[in-house]
């Protein structure tokens, strides 16, 4: 999977740093939460490079996810997210002209940790119908986790759109995102019946809104506003949505599984799921279907 034959690109320390600071103060995709994880992702690659003989080569960048499960103890998630700002980083520098390609392309990271805990698809859908949708938190909340759970959409997609990216096209609804692991290039998710309508529920309470403003914005005072909602803001807020019961709650990193049931109990194939969620790489997708697997096996 990796190239045995890859060039070595030394580069000293001192201009590193000089790069790093220069990419992080041009990182337009990314906003509050993940421009501190990506500092804080280089930082580490830094001290990897100036403790080790570093090549910026796909062997270095291998040791280097080692060093952070093994070393610097991190969990398994927070790794995969350093080696993602890592490609980033990287790619930067192939155009800057500093690397001719990028080594830490074809490095992921390692599958992510799953708990089964003996909760069924009929639980998780229980238990977002249960969110109280009078209010605009609730239908905001609402229309997030049905949207993921009805069109296994990411939760990086949905935070990143904007409400310009809906489209209905003649008569289906879909939802303009990012495809991950491009670079510029965006791609058409078709938009359920069921999402559709929650969506513009959602939109709908909010007033008056402009294409431009975030999909999915903060509420205060029972009000939307213009802020874009985080990853840390998404997590606190659906974790009260997906409480099973008073021992249960389900992670919301892990609802896209659900998705994965859902269309097993269809008897949907797994070419046909893999297609229907758009997964680009392996891995993921076989964790995916592993836990969907077991979901099933375990009910």
């Amino acid at each position: 999977m990796i190239a045995t034959k890859f060039p070595t690109t030394k580069i000293p320390q001192s201009q590193l740093q000089i790069l790093v600071r220069q990419f992080e103060e041009g990182m337009q995709f990314a906003r509050g939460t993940t421009r501190h994880v990506y500092a804080k992702a280089l930082d580490q690659l830094l001290l990897y490079a100036k403790s080790s003989v570093f090549g910026f080569t796909p062997d270095d960048f291998v040791q280097f996810r080692v060093w952070l499960l093994n070393q610097r103890n991190l969990s398994t998630n927070t790794v995969n997210t350093y080696l993602t700002a890592s490609r980033r980083f990287c790619e930067f520098l192939v155009e800057m002209g500093v690397l001719q390609k990028n080594p830490a392309w074809s490095v992921h990271g390692s599958a992510q940790e799953f708990k089964i805990l003996g909760i069924g698809l009929t639980e998780v859908t229980k238990a977002i119908s249960r969110v109280d949708r009078t209010t605009v938190l609730g239908k905001r909340d609402y229309a997030f986790l049905v949207t993921i759970i009805e069109c296994g959409a990411a939760i990086h997609e949905l935070i990143n759109a904007d409400i310009g990216d809906l489209k209905r096209n003649i008569n289906r609804v879909e939802l303009c995102v990012k495809a991950n692991g491009t670079k510029g290039k965006y791609e058409a998710l078709p938009i359920s019946e069921a999402a559709a309508a929650s969506l513009y529920e959602y939109i709908d309470s909010r007033g008056i809104v402009a294409a431009d403003e975030p999909l999915f914005s903060t509420v205060r005072a029972g009000r939307a506003q213009k802020v874009r909602l985080s990853f840390r803001g998404v997590r606190a807020a659906m974790r009260k949505r997906l409480r099973v019961d008073d021992k249960r709650i389900l992670r919301l990193d892990s609802l896209r599984t659900y998705c994965a049931v859902r269309l097993m109990k269809q008897g949907k194939t797994s070419d046909e799921i893999r297609s229907f969620m758009r997964f680009k790489s392996g891995m993921p997708f076989r964790r995916i279907m592993t836990n969907s697997k077991a979901i099933i096996e375990t009910r």
